[in-house]
C-alpha cells in the first residue's frame, strides 16, 4: 500500500498558499510569530537571538502565511526561507533564500553561525487534508497529533471515535459509538490521559456485554465531545518530563485557549442526526466564543456542546458456554442414539437469547478559559471543562437461564429445577480446535423461558479546573506551574430487572454453527400471552463510582545554553471511590427470588407490552415479538409510597465492590536535552523520574460470621524510570528516532481493596482484592523514521519491543464446591450467601475463587507504517497499520503457569485508511477502521480457557461544502456497513455474541465569525 502511494508521488499537484483572517495588535516580534502559527498551523523556527527586543506591527485582514510574515518583518533586517517540508525558519536577511513555490526545486540551506536556541511554536490549527505532523518533527519522542478540525473527522460521534484516525490506535464500540481505544497491541488501561497537562479519569457504565460498569483505569472518551478540543497529542515514547503510567501511550488533550485566536472568534454548528435502527433523529449544536482585548493582554472562551441520540441494538448471545459437569450434575436425559455422557462432557450456551437494548442518550460538554499575560515572560491561564454524559437505558431480553442453573431434581420435579430437568432431544456436537467438544447446536424438552426487562439510568458529571502560570525568568529559563483537581462521578441509581418466566417449555432450540446469522427458536412459548407468564424474580442494583484527581506541579526549564535541562517535582493524589447496593433482608443473602408482597399481588397482563417488533436481530427464526413487563410502572404500583417491605437495600449480597481507595504519588524529575536548531543534525533528551506511592485501602470484608465489615490496609513502593530519546537528522527529508524507557502501569484501584466478598447473582464465586499487588513493569525500546520527500508527502515507519518484567491478572479457578475455597471461609457463610436462590448450595460443585496477582515476565513487539501522498486533481490518500504480538505468562484455571498470546487486551492489527477529494469550496472524505481479534477476559469464567472480540471494520464518510465565507454545509454518516460486533469463547473461537446498532446519518450548518 506504502509503496503504492509513493509510486503515485510524482503526480503532485502543488497547492496554492490558502489566505487566513488576521487581527492582532502590533506586539512583541515573537509574540506575533506565536500568534500567526497559532492562527494559520505554520511551523516557524525562530532564534531566539532574532526576535529579542523586537517588535511587530499589528496585523489585520485576509493574507497567505507569506504576506503575514514579510508584513511583520517589514523595514527590519529579517527575512524568512520555508524549507522542503514546509517549515518556516527567520534569518538575517543577507542569509536568508528565497521563498520558493512548493513545486520549485529544492533549494541548498545554509547554516548560519546563529546561536542554535530555537523559539517553541506550536501548532494549532490546520485544514483537515493536511496532516498535523511538523509539530512532532522536532521533538525526539514519537509523538502523533490530531488538530481541531480532524477530531471532527469522516463519521466521529465522539471523541474516541475521532482518535481512530490515529496510526497503531483501536477503538471498542458501545452503545455504536466509541467508548475505550488501544494503542499499539494494549488496551485501554495501559494507556493514560491527560487533560490541560493534568493526568486524569473519566469512566462510565455498559452492557455487560462489553464490561458493564468502569471501575478501572481505562479512559471512556464517550464522555466528551469532540468539539471542545483544539488538540489530541499522543505520545508513544516515554520521557522523565511526562507523568508514568502508561505502557501502551500518553494521551494529551487540550482544549482551546483565548489569546491564541483572533480578536473576536465564533463559531457555531447545529446539527441533525439519525439512526437507523431506532428511526428517530436527534439535534447535536456546539459553539465556540472567544474575545481578547486589543493589547493581546487579557482573553476570555467559553465553548459548549450538546449532542442527543437514540440508538437500538440487537442481536443474539449464547450467555458464553459451560460443560453440563460444571452445571452439576447436568442434562437429565437424552434421546437415543444421543449419549448422555458425552451429551453433558460438551460446552453448550449457558443463557442462549435475544437481546434488544433501547439507549436515550444525552451530551453536554462546557469550557472555559480565562488567560492573562500581564508582560511578555509571564502567562497565568484558568481552564474549566465540564462533561455530563446520561443515558436512559431498556433492555429486554429473551432467554433461558436453564442451562446455567444446577442442581439435581427431586421427585416429582420442582418446575424451576433447571438443567437437570432438561430432555436433550437433539444434539449437533462439533470437535473446535480438534480438542473441544461444542454443543453447538441442539433442541430441548423442559426449558423455562424467561423474558427480562431491565431499566437503567445512568450519568457520569466529570469536572476539572486547572491553574497553569508560566514566567520567562531571562531568555531561554523559564518557570512553570499546573495546579488541578478534577472528579469524574458515575452513578447508575436506577438498575431494576423483572423476569417473566414460562415453564417446562418443549422444542426449545438454539444453533451458533453459523456465528453471522445464528439461529434460536423458543418452542411451544405462548411468547404473546400474558397468561402463560409469571414474575419471578426481581432484581435492584444500584451503584456509583467517583474518581478524583488533586495535582500540583512545578518544574523549571534552562533552554539558553548548549545543553538544556529540565527538573520538577509533582504531588499527585488518586482516589477511587466504589459503592454499590443489592435487595436485603440485613445480611449477604440473595433475596432476589423473594417478591415483595406488592408484587407478586400484581396482575402481569396490566403491566405487559409487546416488544421486538419490526427488530432485524439478525437470527434466524426470530419471533415476531414477545411480552415484556414494563419494569417502571410495574414497580411504581407494586410500592407507590415508597420504603415499602422487600424493596430494603444493602451492601452484604455486594460487598466487593464497596470500597475506597487512595493513592498518593510523589515525583520528581531531571531531563537533560539537546535541543533542535537549523545546524544540529542531532538532538535529544534524557532523564530520570523517580515516584514514590503510597496506597491507603479500605473495603468491605465478609468474615466467617458471614457478616460483611470494613476493613483497611496500606502499602507503598519506589519506582525509578530512566528514559532516552535521541533523533538523527539523515537529511532534510528523514528523521530517525530512537526511544529506550522504563515504563510502568498501576494495578486498577478495585484491585487493591482489602477483603473478601461472595456472590450468587450469576456464577458462584467468592473473590478478593490484593493491597500488596505491584504496578506492571517494562523496558520499552522504539525505533522510528519519518520521511518526507517531497511537500504532501510522508512516509513513516517504526518498530517497538517492551519486555514485562510483571503485569496485573486476575485468577480464576474451575467450578468445585464452597469448601475448596482458598480464604479460610466455611460453609456456612456460602449458605447464607445463596439465601434464596433455589440453584446454590455450598455442596454443589459450582463455586469459582479468584483474586488478582502479579504475573508474567512478557514480551510485546510490533511495527506500524503510516503514510501521506496527494495524488492530484485535489486527490489525497493517508493510512496506517500496525501489527502487534505479545505473548505474556499467565495463572489459568488449573493453576498451571502458561504463555498466552494476545493478552493485553487489544488487537494483533490496527489498520486505517482515509481518501479526501478537495477542490475550493468542497471536501469529502472516506475513512475505513480495521482492528483485528482480541481476547478481552483471560481466563475466562466459564468453559472456554478465554473471551475475545472478534474483528470489525467500519466504514465512515463525510463531506463539507462552502455556501459562503462564513457558512459550511457538513453531511456524515458512520457505520455505513452496518458492520457486526461479535465475540467469542476459547481460542478455539466459538461463537458466542453478535450484535449490530445500525448506520448514523448527520445534516449540519457551521458558521465561522
Amino acid at each position: 500500500m506504502a509503496a503504492g502511494w509513493l509510486a503515485a508521488a510524482p503526480a503532485l499537484a502543488a497547492a496554492p498558499e490558502r489566505s487566513f483572517a488576521f487581527d492582532q495588535p502590533a506586539q512583541p516580534l515573537a509574540t506575533a510569530l506565536l500568534t500567526v502559527s497559532a492562527r494559520t498551523g505554520a511551523v516557524i523556527a525562530a532564534p531566539s537571538a532574532l526576535t529579542a527586543g523586537r517588535r511587530a506591527p499589528g496585523l489585520s485582514g485576509s493574507m497567505t502565511v507569506s504576506q503575514a510574515l514579510r508584513a511583520l518583518l517589514a523595514g527590519s533586517d529579517l527575512d524568512f526561507s520555508l524549507s522542503p517540508s514546509g517549515v518556516v525558519t527567520l534569518k538575517r536577511r543577507a542569509e536568508a533564500i528565497p521563498t520558493a513555490p512548493r513545486s520549485a526545486a529544492r533549494p541548498s540551506i545554509q547554516h548560519a553561525d546563529e546561536p542554535t536556541l530555537v523559539t517553541p511554536i506550536s501548532v494549532l490549527a490546520r485544514p483537515l487534508a493536511e496532516p498535523a505532523t511538523e509539530q512532532a518533527r522536532d521533538t525526539p519522542a514519537q509523538v502523533d497529533v490530531l488538530l481541531e478540525e480532524q477530531l471532527r473527522g469522516a463519521g466521529a460521534l465522539g471523541l474516541g471515535d475521532a482518535l481512530r484516525q490515529m496510526p497503531g490506535v483501536t477503538a471498542g464500540p458501545e452503545a455504536g459509538e466509541a467508548r475505550q481505544i488501544a494503542v499499539r497491541g494494549v488496551g485501554g488501561r495501559f494507556t493514560r490521559v491527560r487533560v490541560n497537562g493534568m493526568e486524569t479519569l473519566a469512566t462510565f457504565g455498559a452492557s455487560n456485554a462489553v464490561g458493564g460498569t468502569n471501575r478501572g483505569r481505562a479512559f471512556d472518551y464517550n464522555i466528551f465531545a469532540a468539539d471542545l478540543f483544539k488538540q489530541v497529542r499522543l505520545q508513544k515514547t516515554a520521557s522523565a518530563d511526562v507523568d508514568e503510567g502508561s505502557l501502551g501511550a500518553t494521551i494529551d488533550m487540550r482544549t482551546r485557549s483565548p489569546l491564541e485566536l483572533p480578536r473576536r472568534h465564533a463559531v457555531f454548528i447545529v446539527e441533525g442526526g439519525y439512526q437507523t435502527l431506532s428511526r428517530e433523529a436527534r439535534p447535536r449544536v456546539s459553539a465556540v466564543v472567544s474575545r481578547r482585548d486589543a493589547a493581546g493582554r487579557l482573553g476570555l472562551l467559553v465553548s459548549a456542546a450538546y449532542s442527543g441520540r437514540a440508538m437500538v441494538e440487537a442481536g443474539a448471545s449464547a450467555g458464553q458456554w459451560e460443560t453440563g459437569v460444571a452445571v452439576a450434575p447436568g442434562f437429565g436425559s437424552a434421546a437415543a442414539p444421543l449419549d448422555l455422557a458425552a451429551v453433558n462432557a460438551a460446552l453448550h450456551a449457558r443463557i442462549p437469547r435475544l437481546e434488544l437494548m433501547q439507549i436515550d442518550q444525552d451530551r453536554l460538554g462546557l469550557t472555559g478559559s480565562l488567560e492573562w499575560r500581564p508582560g511578555d515572560a509571564t502567562r497565568i491561564a484558568l481552564d474549566t471543562i465540564y462533561a455530563e454524559l446520561r443515558s436512559s437505558r431498556r433492555e429486554n431480553l429473551l432467554e433461558s437461564f436453564t442451562f446455567r442453573t444446577p442442581g439435581a431434581c427431586a421427585a416429582p420435579p420442582d418446575p424451576r429445577c433447571g438443567i437437570n430437568a432438561v430432555v436433550v432431544a437433539d444434539a449437533d456436537i462439533a470437535l473446535f480446535g480438534g480438542r473441544k467438544p461444542v454443543l453447538i447446536a441442539g433442541r430441548f424438552d423442559n426449558v423455562d423461558i424467561r423474558s427480562e426487562a431491565r431499566r437503567d439510568e445512568l450519568n457520569t458529571i466529570f469536572r476539572q479546573t486547572t491553574l497553569a502560570a508560566t514566567h520567562r525568568f531571562r531568555e531561554g529559563l523559564e518557570g512553570r506551574l499546573l495546579a488541578g483537581f478534577s472528579r469524574s462521578d458515575f452513578s447508575n441509581p436506577v438498575q431494576q430487572t423483572l423476569y417473566l418466566e414460562q415453564f417446562d417449555v418443549d422444542g426449545f432450540a438454539y444453533d451458533f454453527s453459523d456465528g453471522d446469522r445464528p439461529a434460536l427458536n423458543f418452542g411451544d412459548a405462548a411468547l404473546a400471552s400474558p397468561d402463560a407468564w409469571t414474575i419471578s424474580e426481581f432484581r435492584s442494583d444500584p451503584n456509583w463510582v467517583d474518581n478524583s484527581y488533586r495535582s500540583l506541579a512545578l518544574d523549571l526549564e534552562n533552554r539558553s545554553g548548549p545543553l538544556g535541562w529540565r527538573v520538577g517535582v509533582l504531588a499527585k493524589t488518586y482516589r477511587n471511590v466504589g459503592s454499590a447496593r443489592m435487595r436485603s433482608d440485613g445480611g449477604i443473602g440473595n433475596i432476589n427470588a423473594d417478591l415483595p408482597s406488592g408484587l407478586r399481588g400484581l396482575a402481569v397482563g396490566d403491566y405487559v407490552r409487546l416488544v421486538g417488533q419490526g427488530v432485524d436481530f439478525g437470527v434466524t427464526g426470530a419471533p415476531a415479538g414477545w411480552l415484556a413487563i414494563d419494569t417502571r410502572a410495574t414497580l411504581a404500583a407494586s410500592c407507590a409510597t415508597g420504603g415499602c417491605p422487600g424493596f430494603e437495600l444493602g451492601a452484604g449480597p455486594v460487598a466487593g465492590l464497596n470500597y475506597d481507595v487512595a493513592e498518593r504519588s510523589d515525583a520528581a524529575f531531571l531531563q537533560l536535552a539537546l535541543p533542535r536548531s537549523p545546524s544540529r543534525r542531532f538532538w535529544g533528551e534524557a532523564g530520570l523520574r523517580v515516584i514514590h506511592t503510597r496506597i491507603d485501602a479500605a473495603g468491605l470484608d465478609v468474615g466467617a460470621d458471614a457478616v460483611a465489615r470494613w476493613t483497611s490496609a496500606s502499602n507503598d513502593y519506589w519506582s525509578t524510570l530512566p528514559s532516552l530519546n535521541l533523533a538523527w537528522s539523515l537529511s532534510p527529508e528523514a528523521v530517525v528516532r530512537f526511544g529506550a524507557a522504563r515504563v510502568m502501569v498501576r494495578p486498577d484501584l478495585i484491585s487493591l481493596r482489602p477483603g473478601v466478598s461472595v456472590s450468587t447473582t450469576g456464577a458462584k464465586s467468592a473473590a478478593s482484592g490484593n493491597p500488596d499487588l505491584r504496578p506492571t513493569r517494562a523496558d520499552a525500546f522504539d525505533l522510528s523514521l519519518d520521511w518526507r520527500p517531497r511537500p504532501g508527502v510522508q512516509l513513516s515507519t517504526a518498530v517497538y519491543r517492551k519486555t514485562i518484567a510483571t503485569t496485573v491478572q486476575g485468577t480464576s479457578t474451575r467450578p468445585a464446591p464452597f469448601s475448596a475455597n482458598p480464604f479460610g471461609l466455611p460453609d456456612s457463610v456460602a449458605a447464607a450467601a445463596c439465601g434464596a436462590a433455589r440453584d446454590c448450595s455450598p455442596n454443589l460443585p459450582i463455586w469459582q475463587f479468584s483474586k488478582p496477582i502479579n504475573s508474567g515476565p512478557g514480551r510485546l513487539t510490533g511495527m506500524e507504517i503510516s503514510a501521506r501522498a496527494a495524488l492530484g486533481a485535489g486527490w489525497t490518500v493517508q493510512g496506517a497499520a500496525a501489527y502487534t504480538r505479545t505473548k505474556v505468562r499467565l495463572l489459568d484455571q488449573t493453576g498451571v503457569w502458561v504463555d498466552m498470546q494476545d493478552a493485553l487486551g487489544a488487537p494483533r492489527v490496527a489498520a486505517n485508511l482515509g481518501l479526501t477529494y478537495q477542490r475550493p469550496g468542497l471536501e469529502v472524505r472516506a475513512a475505513l477502521s480495521h482492528r483485528s481479534r482480541y481476547l478481552a477476559t483471560i481466563p475466562a469464567p466459564n468453559g472456554g480457557d478465554v473471551d475475545g472480540v472478534d474483528p470489525l471494520t467500519t466504514l465512515d464518510m463525510a463531506a463539507k461544502l462552502t455556501l459562503s465565507p462564513r457558512l459550511t454545509l457538513s453531511a456524515e454518516a458512520a457505520n455505513l456497513a452496518d458492520a457486526r460486533q461479535r465475540q467469542f469463547s476459547d481460542r478455539t473461537l466459538i461463537p458466542t455474541y453478535r450484535h449490530h446498532t445500525g448506520r448514523e446519518l448527520r445534516l449540519g450548518l457551521r458558521w465561522a465569525m
